[in-house]
């Protein structure tokens, strides 16, 4: 595990390193749980995680950064590059087609949420299609590089860059208690985490709690379907498709295979789950206005 005390060593155009994408994926479920939740920050990488909120219009940062923040010699050059592309049309466009289809979609039902989840929800779904192709960008530009003029290297002028956007008034969060689940949540968590190949369970289904064995029961036939592995794969192939379409930064780290494998485990895991999830919760709840939809 890289120490966060690095420092930042950000030479020449890197070439791509050689890797796959499954195996990638699968090396880093078992690296991420081994990586401090809040790690210890060095003052470059403390200036990122105080930035992305505002340029990605939430209120908290996703877990994908603290991940890459113990590699500050990645996150730091990715982020300053590639921020200015967060705040441009191309991005917001491409994020925008990353949708779920209706048809994975239930009827809605009377479900026991308070606004607040309601709320939480749609917050965490409406920014899933930016991290996902976020995460795209910086696997492409870590694995399979890009051509002279994307290519996000320190040689090739940087977008201007818009600044952040700023909160969302109407996002909101949860932070999850810490309160130890019961039999039925505990229980409940677990199957989450075996049917989606997490590594462990994730900020949102700890976040609404003991929302989720009401939900779980008609959320789990839908994501063990045909359907629902038809629309996650169909998701990665259209992120990646817009990945390339994109500049995106090409970083020279000496932790590649491990900031490698922890993108290929958001980009392939857990953000898709995610969003597919959270739609499928929004749509229990009776708000398909607020679902990204393909």
């Amino acid at each position: 595990m890289q120490s966060s005390k690095s420092s930042s060593s950000v030479g020449p155009r890197a070439e791509a390193i050689i890797t796959t994408e499954p195996g990638d994926a699968a090396r880093g479920a078992v690296l991420l749980p081994s990586l401090p939740g809040k790690p210890e920050l060095t003052p470059e990488t403390a200036q990122v995680i105080e930035e992305v909120p505002g340029y990605l219009g939430v209120p908290f940062v996703s877990p994908i950064f603290q991940a890459l923040a113990n590699y500050p010699d990645y996150l730091v050059p990715a982020w300053n590059r590639f921020k200015p592309v967060i705040g441009s049309p191309e991005f917001k466009q491409a994020a925008a087609g990353l949708g779920v289809p209706a048809g994975l979609l239930p009827a809605p039902e009377e479900l026991a949420a308070g606004d607040d989840i309601r709320r939480y929800t749609i917050t965490f779904h409406r920014l899933l299609p930016e991290i996902l192709l976020l995460a795209s960008c910086w696997y492409r530009g870590l694995t399979a590089g890009a051509p002279a003029a994307l290519a996000l290297d320190g040689t090739t002028p940087a977008p201007a860059d818009p600044g952040p956007r700023g909160v969302a008034p109407e996002a909101v969060t949860i932070v999850p208690d810490g309160t130890p689940p019961g039999e039925e949540l505990a229980r409940v968590y677990e199957e989450i985490r075996t049917v989606h190949g997490h590594p462990r369970v994730l900020s949102y289904y700890r976040a609404i709690g003991g929302f989720m064995p009401q939900v779980w029961r008609r959320l789990e036939p839908i994501a063990r379907s045909a359907e629902y592995a038809a629309a996650r794969e169909q998701l990665l192939a259209d992120a990646a498709a817009a990945a390339a379409r994109l500049p995106v930064p090409v970083i020279d780290t000496a932790h590649a295979n491990e900031v490698a494998a922890i993108l290929a485990v958001f980009r392939v895991r857990l953000i898709p789950s995610l969003l597919l999830d959270t739609a499928v919760v929004l749509a229990l709840l009776g708000e398909n206005a607020a679902i990204v939809a393909a």
